[in-house]
C-alpha cells in the first residue's frame, strides 16, 4: 500500500497514539475502523493548526485507497495540498495525487457506463417471448451462489475482494446460462449483502456499490477496471 509505514517512536501526543491504534486495526483486517480513527485524528491535528499533516494524511490516502474510496483520497490530497505554506511541501503528494485523480476518472468511467448498459437494456423494446426468454422470467439464483456471494461481501478486508470477483463471476456466469435478466442478480446482490454479520453498514454500503459495478460489467462483457 503506498505511504503507509509504521509511525516513528519519536511521535508523541494524542493524535499520534491514535495513528498507532489505527496501524493496529489496519494490521488485523478492520481497515474501516482504522480509517475512522485515522480522520479523527486529523480533525483532532487540523483543530490546533489548519496545516495538514503529511504523516497523518499519507497513511489515511492509502486506505481511502484500499477500501476503494478513490474521491475522498483525491479530496484529501487536495486538501494537504491547499493546506501546505512551502512549494516543497505542496508538491510532496504531487505525482500520487495525479495517480489518485486518474483511478478515481476511470472508476467513474466504469461505473457510468456500465449503468448505461443497463439504462440501453431496460429501455430496448420487448420482443416475442422466446422459449429462452419463458425460462429467464422463472430464473432463480443458485443457492450455493448466493450464499458463495455472501460469505465474500462479509469477508475481512484483505479477502473479500478477490472472493467477491470470484463469486460475482460464478453469478454471472450462471445467469448467462439460464437467460437470467440483470435486475434477478442485481437482486440477489441485494440480498447477499443484507446480512450485516459484524460489518458496519457504511462498510456494506461502500462493497455492495463496488460489487455492483462489477455485476454490471460481467454482465454486459465490460471491463470493470
Amino acid at each position: 500500500m503506498p505511504g503507509y509505514k509504521a509511525l516513528p517512536s519519536f511521535m508523541k501526543g494524542n493524535a499520534a497514539d491514535q495513528v498507532r491504534e489505527a496501524e493496529a486495526r489496519h494490521r488485523i483486517g478492520d481497515s474501516a475502523t482504522a480509517v475512522t480513527l485515522l480522520e479523527e485524528a486529523l480533525a483532532a491535528s487540523t483543530s490546533i493548526n489548519p496545516v495538514y499533516p503529511g504523516w497523518l494524511c499519507g497513511r489515511l490516502a492509502a486506505l481511502y485507497r484500499t477500501l476503494g474510496r478513490y474521491d475522498d483520497e483525491v479530496h484529501l490530497l487536495e486538501r494537504y495540498r491547499d493546506t501546505q505554506t512551502s512549494e516543497e511541501a505542496r508538491t510532496r503528494y504531487d505525482a500520487r495525487l495525479c495517480k489518485a485523480r486518474t483511478i478515481a476518472e476511470r472508476k467513474r468511467r466504469t461505473q457510468s457506463g456500465a449503468l448505461e448498459s443497463v439504462r440501453a437494456s431496460l429501455g430496448r423494446p420487448r420482443a416475442r417471448r422466446s422459449r429462452g426468454a419463458s425460462k429467464a422470467a422463472e430464473a432463480t439464483v443458485n443457492a450455493s451462489s448466493l450464499q458463495e456471494l455472501t460469505f465474500a461481501l462479509h469477508a475481512p478486508n484483505d479477502r473479500h475482494e478477490a472472493l467477491t470477483r470470484v463469486a460475482l463471476e460464478r453469478l454471472t456466469a450462471e445467469g448467462h446460462a439460464a437467460h437470467a435478466p440483470v435486475e434477478l442478480l442485481v437482486s440477489a446482490l441485494k440480498t447477499a449483502t443484507s446480512s450485516s454479520n459484524g460489518i458496519s453498514p457504511a462498510e456494506l454500503s461502500e462493497r455492495y456499490s463496488a460489487a455492483l459495478v462489477q455485476l454490471l460489467a460481467l454482465y454486459f462483457e465490460e471491463p470493470a477496471d
